[in-house]
This record gives C-alpha cells, sequence and structure tokens, in this order.
C-alpha cells in the first residue's frame, strides 16, 4: 500500500473485506517503568501540531478507501493515553473520522483511559460524542504494585474512575491488568481479581509481565535488580487467572483477553484474524491488502512528513501468500477457538499447512494442543505459552 502521488493511495485487497482504523496518540504524563509503546511526557505546543497532522492523514485516507467502499468496522484511540486530552479535542479527531470515512451501521469505538485523567464531564461528554467502549489501564488495585509499576493513580483513583464512567453512560467497559510481578504473592493478585470482578465489568485484559528494552524495567533486569517469577510460577498466576474469570461467566477468546458473551473486543480480534486495519499517528502499524507497514515512530518527523504532503513512513513490505498463510496459523491460535485448516488452505493454498501437523502432532502429545482435524486450538497450557509456539512455528521450514 503505497501513496503514487500526494492524496493518492493504491490499495488491492477486497473492498468488501471489513476494515479497522488505530489511531495513536504518542503522550502520557509520565513513563510507566514497564512500557515499550511510542510515548512521552506531554507537550502541549507539539500535541497541536500533532493533532493537525493526524487530521490531516485521516482525510488523505478516508477519502480515497472510502471513495473505494471501505467502512469502517472498529476504530481504536491507543497510545499513550488518548484521555490525556479534553473532551473536544478527542471528538474533534473522532468527527473528522466520520467527514472522511464511512461507518458501519454497528461501529465498535474504543478509547484507552488512564484513570487519574478522566472526570466525569469528560466522560460523560465523550460517550454522548459517540464513544461506545472505554479501556481503562488500572493494572492493579493494589497501591504498593501500582508505585512499583510507576503508575501515576492509585487504587482509589482507579475505582472512582469507574464509577464515573457507569454514570457517564459506558456500558462497555474493559479493565486492563498486569500480573506476575517480582515478587507477587498468589492472594495478592487474586484480590485484585476478586475486586475486578466484583465492579462487574464486560470485559478483562490480564497480562503477565514481559520485560521490553528501552524501560526502566528493561534496565532494571539487566543489572540483576528485578527478577520475574519462574516460568512454573508464571503459569500458575495464569491457572488462577483462568479460573477466577471463568467461574465469574468471563470467557477466555484470546490469549490475554475474556468477556462476556457478546463482549469481545472487535478490534483485537481484527488483529487475531488477519482482517485489515490501518494504523494512523506516530509510530502506528497498518495491514491492508498484501503490504504491512508502520509510520515514523519520532513525534517531530512524523509532523514534518505529514505537513510536506509525504507518507510518513517508516517501514514497509509486501507480505507473500506464503507468509500471510503462516501469520494466519500462528495468529489464528492466539484465539481459543483456535483455526481451520481447511479454511487455511483456501485462503492461502500457497502456505501448505500440512506441513505443520508434525509439529502440531508433537505439541498435541505434549498437551499443548487439542488436535480435531481439521480443526486444532491451542489446549490452556499451550494458549500460556504462546510465545514459545510462535517462535516454533516461525522456525519450520
Amino acid at each position: 500500500m503505497f501513496f503514487d502521488r500526494p492524496g493518492e493511495l493504491l490499495y488491492t485487497g477486497a473492498m468488501t473485506r471489513p476494515l479497522s482504523l488505530y489511531l495513536h496518540f504518542p503522550y502520557c504524563w509520565s513513563k510507566c517503568h514497564y512500557c515499550a509503546f511510542n510515548s512521552i511526557r506531554y507537550d502541549k505546543p507539539q500535541s497541536l501540531r500533532f493533532l493537525s497532522a493526524l487530521e490531516t492523514e485521516i482525510a488523505r485516507y478516508g477519502r480515497r478507501l472510502s471513495s473505494q467502499g471501505r467502512r469502517l468496522s472498529t476504530i481504536f484511540m491507543g497510545g499513550g493515553t488518548p484521555s490525556i486530552f479534553s473532551a473536544d479535542r478527542i471528538l474533534d479527531v473522532l468527527n473528522h473520522c466520520r467527514d472522511y470515512f464511512d461507518f458501519s451501521e454497528d461501529v465498535e469505538i474504543t478509547m484507552e483511559a488512564n484513570p487519574g485523567t478522566v472526570d466525569l464531564e469528560k466522560l460523560t461528554a465523550l460517550r454522548r460524542g459517540g464513544i461506545n467502549r472505554l479501556s481503562m489501564g488500572v493494572q492493579s488495585f493494589r497501591n504498593d504494585e501500582l508505585a512499583a509499576l510507576g503508575r501515576a493513580h492509585n487504587a482509589r483513583v482507579a475505582r472512582e474512575a469507574y464509577r464515573m464512567a457507569r454514570e457517564a453512560g459506558f456500558e462497555n467497559i474493559n479493565l486492563d491488568f498486569i500480573y506476575a510481578l517480582p515478587d507477587q504473592r498468589f492472594e495478592e493478585w487474586a484480590g485484585t481479581l476478586d475486586e475486578a470482578i466484583g465492579l462487574g465489568p464486560e470485559h478483562l485484559s490480564a497480562y503477565a509481565l514481559t520485560i521490553e528494552e528501552g524501560t526502566r524495567f528493561g534496565a532494571d533486569y539487566e543489572n540483576g535488580l528485578l527478577v520475574l517469577p519462574e516460568e512454573d510460577r508464571q503459569l500458575r498466576f495464569d491457572e488462577l487467572t483462568q479460573a477466577k474469570l471463568s467461574d465469574a461467566g468471563y470467557v477466555r477468546y484470546e490469549v490475554s483477553n475474556y468477556a462476556r458473551p457478546g463482549y469481545a473486543c472487535r478490534h483485537n480480534l481484527c488483529y487475531w484474524s488477519q482482517q485489515d486495519y490501518l494504523g494512523l499517528g506516530p509510530g502506528a502499524h497498518s495491514y491492508l491488502g498484501d503490504r504491512r507497514f508502520s509510520k515514523l515512530e519520532d513525534i517531530d518527523s512524523y509532523i514534518e512528513a505529514v505537513a510536506s504532503g509525504g507518507e510518513a513512513i517508516d517501514e514497509s513490505e509486501p507480505i507473500s501468500p506464503m507468509l500471510a498463510g503462516r501469520e494466519a496459523v500462528i495468529f489464528g491460535l492466539r484465539k481459543t477457538e483456535g483455526i481451520h485448516i481447511n479454511e487455511i488452505r483456501r485462503r492461502y493454498p500457497p502456505a501448505d499447512p500440512d506441513r505443520l501437523l508434525r509439529k502440531f502432532e508433537q505439541w498435541s502429545r505434549d498437551e499443548l494442543m487439542i488436535l480435531d482435524l481439521p480443526h486444532v486450538r491451542l489446549s490452556p497450557k499451550g494458549l500460556r505459552l504462546w510465545d514459545r509456539i510462535a517462535e516454533e512455528l516461525i522456525a519450520v521450514p
């Protein structure tokens, strides 16, 4: 996917496929110790130039994709911290999307929010303005854990933010949490889960802590100042998570995501189902048709490139049918429903999934995979080890 000339989008994918839009807001009040996302401390003058560039890109891409009959099925405002901006600024961006993109009638519009950046007035305005799904980064209901993670809020602020979101009219709320922290006890994580369940959100995301390069935790880990739980202990945290949430009526539909029936995040599923998505904003990634590309991460470089009429592309690569088929297997196995070999064969004939069957049979013997050919899915144990399984699938000749 390229612009042949400013404003001209070349796209060769099927026009009827669903399209999702991701908008990256790269600002936070402070950087969390574990965060490797493309974000910096809030800079108001730069942020206004960023918003102008983002709206320019929305118009540029929206005109062309709409003319090709594409309609947005989901929008996700992520970051960073989109909720650091005022409701008026956020809704200006959303209304710009409405001006240049066609929306499906049941479009899912999600905004990420940190608890300390919202109040009742802002949340009410956002809900009335059309945002119908809120994803709140709570991470823990223990103040000591929040401080260790570098979060800017405490447990009381998180509880109050959730209460205000309900009062503002949000009926689809996700809460994010991190577990398997250094020195974390099972009963501490169980307490956070119990409180989350008691609040009754429609969706819960639970991520095991991972160490990323370029983060404070990454430096501490390299210097021996941070020790993660052993793998067996991490798996026990995952077992506890699944057991508690399942008993409370939440369905695990993806490695780290649980939802009440009917509330699985459609935007997240588009990633794991290889649907088309367009990412706009510094460092945002896209997958359109047979091409994957990303935007420049440096915010000033992104702004300058867009202002000069450029695409602000950092990296771009064509996706061969063979690679697309292999990724359909890898990412499809993130979903608890798994994959259908016959469907992979139909969509990606060169992929030859039969070459993977010996590996699948081995994992079945190791109780990592459940084979009901042509249906293949990971067992609960396999889901906990998805990262390792993905690496092995990539290495299969």
